[in-house]
């Protein structure tokens, strides 16, 4: 009697393990298990589109006409830069000099508004990208966070990155006044590599979510809690770049209390791996894409 015991419960341990080794090679190789899987143990609320510098990979960056593009694609957020000028208002640009974005040259912060008005920001683009080019893009010009606020308005978030200045500039007071006087306080968060600029802008306005922009040389598997830590004081999440993060290093940000949405994450392969890792969104230049992805996932996790 004890060997047919034995016997079956090696019948049984043996099946066990199959079934094990048949399900991780499903969830290996099924995204749809793999998703599934992830939305039953956390479930998202939502996974958003972040169109970075607006729908970039289409139009000429930080300008209107890229954020109209986002904006008719359904991006959840449009995500920005800002500098201010000589005459200390900000304007919407990646760079601190003109060089790359128009045809001119000289730093923002030399250059008064009226000067920048004589910028061409948009010719570069159709020079460079010319399967997007358009006669609509030649003599755009770089708007002022006011105009992107004026034009857009309440029908789209905003992520706007604040840059390395001196505190003697005060743009995080200048920017939050911007953005109260423009009643959009519930639609915009803040994000800069600035840990300094992100704990200013709390000072003033501790109601608008911060994320700390992070840079990472490798692909980190772990980052200590001792930083997460100090995150969390200020900041409601971070965003690493893409190519240095690894579904580790996103499981502990968010076992932490943390959001992480990383940029630039432009082909469909690395954001569907973005997705199943369990991101709270991307940024991308192509914001379609990305939707098409999600929507894919959420599908195949339909059974």
């Amino acid at each position: 009697m004890m060997r047919i015991f034995r016997h079956k419960g090696y019948f049984i341990g043996v099946h066990i393990m199959m079934v094990i080794f048949l399900f991780s090679t499903l969830y290996a190789y099924s995204p749809a298990i793999r998703v599934k899987v992830k939305e039953i143990i956390e479930p998202a609320d939502k996974v958003y589109t972040i169109a970075h510098r607006g729908a970039s990979g289409y139009a000429p960056e930080n300008t209107l006409p890229a954020f109209q593009l986002a904006a008719q694609m359904k991006a959840d957020s449009i995500e920005l830069d800002v500098h201010l000028t000589k005459d200390l208002i900000p304007v919407v640009i990646h760079d601190e000099t003109v060089n790359r974005t128009t045809d001119g040259k000289g730093y923002v912060k030399n250059m008064t508004l009226e000067q920048l008005r004589q910028l061409d920001a948009g010719s570069w683009f159709n020079q460079d990208f010319p399967m997007f080019a358009r006669d609509l893009y030649i003599g755009v010009t770089i708007p002022t966070l006011d105009e992107v606020f004026d034009k857009l308005g309440s029908d789209i978030n905003y992520v706007i990155e604040i840059k390395d200045p001196p505190p003697k500039y005060n743009i995080e007071e200048i920017l939050n006044e911007t953005i109260k006087n423009h009643h959009l306080e519930k639609l915009v968060a803040i994000h800069s590599f600035s840990a300094a600029s992100l704990k200013r802008f709390h000072a003033i306005n501790p109601d608008i979510p911060l994320y700390q922009l992070v840079w990472n040389d490798y692909a980190a598997t772990r980052v200590t809690q001792s930083y997460l830590d100090t995150v969390k004081t200020y900041a409601v999440g971070i965003s690493p770049n893409f190519q240095g993060i690894s579904a580790a290093y996103v499981a502990q940000v968010k076992r932490a209390g943390l959001k992480i949405i990383p940029y630039t994450v432009n082909y469909q392969l690395n954001m569907d791996k973005a997705y199943s890792w369990g991101v709270d969104g991307v940024h991308t230049n192509y914001p379609d894409r990305f939707l098409e992805v999600i929507a894919v996932n959420r599908e195949n996790a339909r059974w």
